[in-house]
């Protein structure tokens, strides 16, 4: 490996997954998130066999970049029916969102590893930044989080799947109000985000997905340099708060594996070394992101070209921004 990560940049091209319409109809997607709350989910586990299946089928995006991630996890060319697999996982896991805002948790096991950390934070009386990604389901977390009644907020872009978010803001109204939508108007959110912690909430941030002419920091993962987002990093910098690292992942057919480490008591920019402390900063979530996706690698749900092979091209996958 000849390149060096560094701070750096603007506006990569993975980005354009920001501005990807969800795929479906919202009459489709209403209607598809009713049944699930009619007939359960074990009878709706046909219906995400079909989906899945037209997305392998049809989503060349996806596919592509699903292969390209499977043959980096698992050293050879990934087969038709693993990539399908990473895709009915995402779609299992987008579906099971409805059973854990509706708060219909019976199909569902959940196991804690950490979760002394959190209850500890909580009972100090002192907000936290709960520092995530696109890997398994931050709905899951959430929920175990409700559980300790711990609030959780999650701070994030949400351009690409208004359809989805609209649907489970009917499941759950409450839940809306802790969705903090950076948007264009980054800095009062911020404020927002203050307040919240000052108030003792939780907020989770995505680490691995770079927005619109967002600052990038590249590191190395899975062997080779990606973009990675500066905004969530320097947010928990300013917040002087502690971070937590937290992952819900999903194991086949019902397991939830809910993780929790501390990040850091406190992320530290010192202004001589701002780049390079911000570089290891990012570098060290990397080691993380990757170790953890290396556990569960059907849980990954960026299905764009990660490592940005070939700038300017559409790399984003309508698979990947449905329910998210």
């Amino acid at each position: 490996m000849t390149d060096k990560p560094t701070a750096a940049a603007r506006a990569p091209a993975g980005a354009e997954w920001l501005s990807q319409r969800e795929r479906g109809t919202v009459f489709l997607i209403h209607a598809t998130y009713r049944l699930a709350q009619l007939f359960g989910r074990t009878m709706m586990k046909p219906l995400v066999f079909i989906i899945a299946f037209y997305y392998r089928l049809t989503d060349r995006k996806a596919v592509r970049a699903s292969r390209e991630w499977l043959r980096r996890v698992h050293g050879g060319d990934a087969t038709f029916w693993q990539t399908f697999r990473h895709l009915h996982t995402f779609v299992q896991v987008t579906l099971d969102r409805v059973f854990l805002i509706s708060g219909k948790g019976r199909p569902f096991r959940f196991t804690r590893t950490g979760n002394e950390h959190i209850a500890a934070q909580f009972a100090s009386g002192e907000g936290a930044v709960l520092l995530g990604g696109h890997l398994g389901s931050f709905e899951a977390m959430r929920t175990g989080g409700e559980e300790d009644r711990v609030k959780i907020n999650v701070l994030g872009h949400f351009e690409n799947a208004r359809m989805i978010n609209a649907v489970l803001t009917k499941l759950d109204p409450e839940r809306a109000a802790t969705v903090i939508h950076i948007g264009d108007d980054p800095v009062g959110q911020m404020a927002r985000v203050h307040d919240r912690l000052a108030a003792g909430d939780f907020v989770a941030l995505l680490g691995d997905r770079t927005g619109l002419n967002e600052r990038t920091v590249t590191a190395t993962f899975l062997g080779e340099t990606a973009s990675f987002p500066a905004g969530p990093f320097l947010l928990a910098a300013l917040m002087k708060c502690p971070v937590y690292l937290t992952f819900g992942l999903y194991r086949r057919p019902n397991t939830y594996e809910l993780f929790c480490e501390p990040f850091a008591e406190q992320l530290k920019l010192p202004r001589k070394e701002r780049d390079q402390a911000l570089q290891e900063i990012v570098q060290r979530y990397a080691n993380r992101l990757e170790h953890f996706a290396r556990s569960a690698p059907y849980n990954w749900f960026n299905f764009y070209d990660f490592w940005q092979h070939t700038p300017g091209r559409d790399q984003s996958s309508s698979a990947a921004t449905t329910g998210r």
